[in-house]
Parts: structure tokens; sequence; C-alpha cells
């Protein structure tokens, strides 16, 4: 019985997640015909993706920062600025690399396309972990209908495509999710590895901490603990930022300074402040400005006004749900989608509101307003696909 409903909802995960691959590539081969002139807005497409051998609608999931995600896989940190990508991903791009390497490829100008191969496999086997453990993770709260229905808006969400590219999205869910997972079923030592990972993964996996804290407390709460589980929970706590303090003692030895992830972040050309934080009313009056400093058709206009969108929104949903999520739930949320807007700028923010995953199954509960969230997901996501695997600027 057991065995049955394993394969049974484990075959309808695998099934979604390959018709998912299979319809980004399909909205990428289109996307030549709809948007014909390459963007390009990005370096290095010439020595990382092209020699790849590809189509371009299939090296077009490497975009943006994924060269510098396979550079520093093969290269290491040799490129300026790149430190403000963390380690874990292309560490293990490197390690996994088991495809034979071009000899006859001048590594000194070009990126092997073995990493390319490499990476994009990857993305998809942690993508497709990632909702395995997240439907979980679902079922430990709602039923079986709200998780299978919570994934599915997880798919079609408007960025979900960054889940099969050359980023680190699908690994940072993978282990956010464990992490999480382990911590409801009070195996925090566990919990504590993963957080550290995921803090190797991006900064953001540090809120894996408070919420560990709070998952800690209420299984604590009340309860006369024998000392080793008072130890793994000490432990696991303890360690779950070593990922982010272990490559900042790496930068303080190679760069001179334990927060040059922050300090890189303007001159790399991402807009962001470096040198304070820039709190979010002041963030939402830039673009304000912006906006009456753009023309309305532009695709300047356009991208300002879907990063204003995917910051706010998420945001007001948290607002709306507070009394209804776990808190330990609502505080890494909340610290996810915020934190990235300190910097003073809303861009990235359709990328970082993947992070609002644990706001899914709330919005499956509102079901009228389920089919038309789908439909304008789905509307969404190939204009942003098409956009992004041409060379245009989404997140």
């Amino acid at each position: 019985m057991f065995i049955k409903k394993f394969s049974s909802e484990t075959g309808k995960i695998v099934a979604l997640f390959l018709s998912w691959r299979v319809l980004l590539f399909v909205v990428a081969f289109f996307a030549l015909y709809l948007i014909p002139k390459w963007g390009g807005r990005f370096p290095y497409a010439e020595r990382v993706l092209v020699p790849t051998g590809l189509p371009s609608w299939i090296w077009g999931f490497g975009n943006f920062d994924g060269v510098h995600y396979l550079r520093i896989a093969q290269d290491g940190y040799a490129a300026a600025n790149t430190q403000v990508f963390f380690p874990l991903y292309p560490i293990l791009v490197r390690i996994l690399n088991v495809f034979p390497k071009n000899p006859a490829l001048d590594t000194a100008l070009f990126v092997d396309p073995s990493y390319f191969y490499t990476a994009t496999i990857l993305s998809g086997l942690f993508f497709l972990l990632a909702l395995y453990f997240f439907y979980k993770l679902l079922r430990l709260d709602f039923d079986q209908k709200v998780s299978f229905w919570s994934l599915i808006l997880l798919l079609v969400f408007p960025t979900s495509f960054y889940f099969g590219a050359v980023y680190t999205e699908s690994l940072f869910l993978l282990l956010a999710v464990l992490s999480i997972y382990l911590s409801r079923k009070n195996n925090f030592l566990l919990a504590g590895i993963f957080a550290a990972l995921a803090s190797a993964t991006r900064i953001l996996g540090l809120m894996l901490v408070p919420l560990m804290a709070m998952e800690i407390y209420l299984w604590a709460r009340g309860k006369k603990l024998e000392i080793r589980e008072r130890l793994n929970a000490l432990i696991g706590i303890v360690i779950a930022s070593m990922g982010t303090l272990m490559y900042m003692i790496y930068l303080k030895a190679t760069i001179g300074s334990y927060f040059y992830f922050l300090s890189a972040q303007a001159p790399f050309g991402a807009q962001r402040s470096a040198e304070r934080f820039i709190l979010f009313p002041q963030v939402i009056y830039r673009y304000l400005k912006i906006f009456a400093s753009l023309p309305v058709f532009s695709i300047e206009f356009f991208n300002a006004s879907i990063e204003f969108l995917f910051a706010l929104i998420p945001l007001a949903l948290l607002v709306i749900f507070w009394k209804k999520m776990r808190l330990s739930y609502w505080i890494f949320s909340l610290g996810t989608l915020l934190i990235p807007t300190l910097t003073g700028t809303f861009s990235s923010m359709p990328r970082y509101s993947l992070m609002g995953f644990l706001l899914l199954p709330l919005l499956v509960q509102r079901r009228k307003l389920l089919v038309p969230l789908v439909f304008v997901f789905i509307l969404l996501g190939v204009i942003l696909i098409g956009l992004f695997t041409r060379g245009y600027w989404v997140a």
C-alpha cells in the first residue's frame, strides 16, 4: 500500500516536472521567431554559451548570471567582482562534471561546454528533488489536493524558469525545503547541515536560522529534554550559518574583506547600494521617479513595473496571511523577500519572489482565484521566458 502510494505521488511529481521542462524549451524555441532581435545584454555569451554547440533556445537558459557561474566553475573567482556569487553551486558543477573536455578549446578565453551540460542537468535534478520534498513538507499541514496544486502554482509561476536555468534557485530551494522539513520533523542537526549548505549557496540561507530557532522553541516548550536532544538542537542552530561564515573567511583571506560579496555589488552593475541599507519606502519612492522618467511602452518601463509588482505583491500577501501562516514560515518569507530590497533596488525581485513559496498553499485555498491566477502566471511566464532566453534582462 505504501509503495503504491509512494509510486503514484512520485510519478505525478515527475510527470509535472518533465512537462514543465519540455514546455520551457517549447516557449524558448518560439521566442526565436517572436523576438528575432538578440538582446545580448550581458557579457561572455560568445565565449561561454555559443561553444556548447547547442541551439540558442537551449543555451539561452545560461544567460546573464549563468555565464558567471560557469566561468567560476571552470576558473574559480578569477574575474573581478564575481565574488558576489556564492560558491556552492559552481563548486558542485565543477566536482560533478563528468563529461569529457574539449582539449582543443582555449580555456583561457572560453568555457568548456561540459560545464553547461553539467549545470543544466544539475539544476533540473535539484528542482525535481525540491518538488518532491516540498510536497512532503506541504503534506504535514495540507491535504493531497492542496499540496499538488501548490506544486502546480510553483511550476507555472512567471519566473519558475530560473529553476531550470544555470542559476542557484533550484539548489537553494532544495536545501531550504530540506532544512525546513527536517526542522518540522525535529531533526535539528540535519536541518542545520542543510541550512549551512543553503547559506553557502545564497546569503538568504541565513534566514533559515531564525526559522530553526522558532521551530526549536515550539518543540522544546514545556518538555523535559534529554541532554542528547538539547545538544543536537544546539549544534544544528550553531552550524546553520556556517556556509556564509566560511565564505566570509575565504574572502578575508583572499581579498581582504569579509563583506566583499556586498561591496562588489555596485561595480558589478546590479544598481545596488553597497555602502548603506536603503529603507523600503525609499526604494518605492525611487521607482515612482523611474516611472515618471521613462516612456510607458519602453522595455525599461516594463522591467521596472515587473520589479515593482513582484516586490510589493508578495509582501502584501504576507500581511494578508500573517495570521494563517506558521510563524517560522512567516519570518523566513519576510526575510527572504525584504532583505534584497535593502540594497536600494527591486532589481531581481521577480526572481527573489520565488522564495515566497510557502505562501502558495494559502493561495491555492482561495479557490475562486486559482484558475485566473494560473492563467495570469502562464501568460506572464511566456513573456518573461521569451525575453530572458533572447538576451533581455528580466531579473
